[in-house]
């Protein structure tokens, strides 16, 4: 039978030499560990401890600016009126018989355009006719009422210096003579006057033909066959035809301050019709206000432009350019670059240090994409393309040049 300990498991046992070899390894790794995570730790301590005491200034694309010739070709947006454009109203009251011309219809001076019937108009003057006639007649008869008087005048007076009567009787006869001299005079005013009032009537009449007041085109017909035309011009009536004289046609600019002392009459002008690209019309500066306006600072300019073909038409967008010149230095900057808040107009400008300097400018022409200012600046400053929110004057910042 069998003991307890015979069932009893040898123990194992580590030699001395295994215990150093286990304990060289675990120092090994315990070095290496250490050797790579105590620089980056050490790195890392160090760049947080400098983050705070030495902040990154911030990136800013900048532009040079760049200083113009004081002359240049100036270029504003203008619209095409007529160089002459007139309701025509009618001067009698009546009705359309016929309409002669219509839209579009070129028409010269005199032409005739609408005929009127004007039957009140001619019940009056066939009654001032017949009013002349019978004031006509009543001259012939106080002329015939004059010479019986002065025949008799003649006569008393004979009578009356051989004392066959008396003295009575001949005043009286030649009073007669007098007052019938009288009536034939006011007789003839009373035909001058009746005259005088059908050649009035018989004018209005020939207002029921309506002519064109000049050579022009027809732009709006307003009327048709039937309709009743009152008389004059006003709230109260209505326009016949509207007609535009096309040639030349007028553009109207607004010429800034800065260049409006070089605009002078009958200087050129290069007009671009955006119908017609590539095509340039040559005009001709007719006019200027001769002053500027209060609330723009502009001056109002007018340009003919000869449109011999019409292919040009009232109420076109065109641009005029026209060769002016200033007096002084134009900068041009991005229109990006301008500051408007409550402490006026500025830009900022980075210098050589890396420091923003905020600048007091006053602007010109505004270009579109760019901006003259005519103060403030010299040319070849570093302009902050587009200032960002917060930007104050004296702040560091990299300037980065813009592509």
């Amino acid at each position: 039978m069998s003991t307890a300990n015979e069932t009893l498991i040898p123990r194992q046992r580590w030699s001395r030499r295994q215990l150093w070899i286990a304990a060289a390894v675990v120092l090994v790794l315990a070095a290496g560990f250490l050797a790579g995570y105590l620089p980056r730790r050490s790195a890392r301590a160090k760049l947080a401890a400098a983050t705070p005491t030495a902040p990154v200034a911030p990136r800013v694309s900048v532009v040079k600016a760049v200083a113009v010739d004081a002359g240049r070709l100036l270029t504003l947006p203008a619209g095409l009126v007529a160089n002459q454009q007139t309701l025509v109203y009618a001067r009698a009251s009546g009705y359309v018989n016929r309409w002669l011309v219509d839209i579009g219809d070129r028409v010269k001076k005199g032409q005739l355009l609408v005929q009127l019937d004007t039957p009140e108009l001619d019940k009056q003057l066939a009654q001032a006719r017949a009013s002349l006639s019978q004031t006509i007649a009543a001259l012939a008869q106080a002329e015939a009422n004059r010479e019986y008087a002065n025949i008799t005048a003649r006569r008393e007076a004979a009578l009356f210096s051989r004392l066959l009567i008396s003295a009575q009787e001949n005043d009286q006869a030649q009073t007669q003579a007098a007052v019938w001299n009288a009536n034939v005079n006011a007789a003839k005013a009373n035909v001058a006057a009746q005259r005088a009032t059908v050649g009035q009537l018989e004018q209005l009449v020939s207002f029921g033909k309506v002519y064109a007041p000049y050579d022009g085109t027809i732009t709006r017909r307003l009327v048709d066959v039937g309709t009743l035309v009152n008389a004059g011009a006003g709230t109260t009536t209505a326009a016949l035809f509207e007609i535009a004289a096309t040639d030349p046609m007028q553009a109207y600019v607004d010429v800034p301050q800065p260049f409006a002392p070089s605009v002078r009459v009958g200087a050129e002008a290069k007009v671009a019709v955006r119908n017609f690209r590539g095509r340039v019309f040559s005009g001709r500066v007719t006019r200027t206000a001769g002053a500027l306006d209060p609330a723009s600072r502009t001056l109002r300019t007018e340009v003919d432009l000869p449109n011999p073909k019409g292919e040009l038409f009232a109420g076109m967008y065109v641009d005029v350019s026209l060769d002016v010149a200033v007096s002084h230095q134009v900068v041009r900057v991005p229109s990006s670059a301008i500051i408007a808040d409550a402490r006026g107009v500025h830009v900022a400008v980075v210098d050589g240090a890396g420091k923003v300097r905020l600048v007091t400018v006053t602007t010109g022409l505004d270009n579109g994409t760019t901006i003259d200012l005519v103060a403030g600046l010299s040319g070849g400053e570093q302009v902050i393309a587009a200032p960002p929110g917060g930007l104050t004057d004296g702040m560091q910042v990299q300037a980065v040049t813009a592509g």
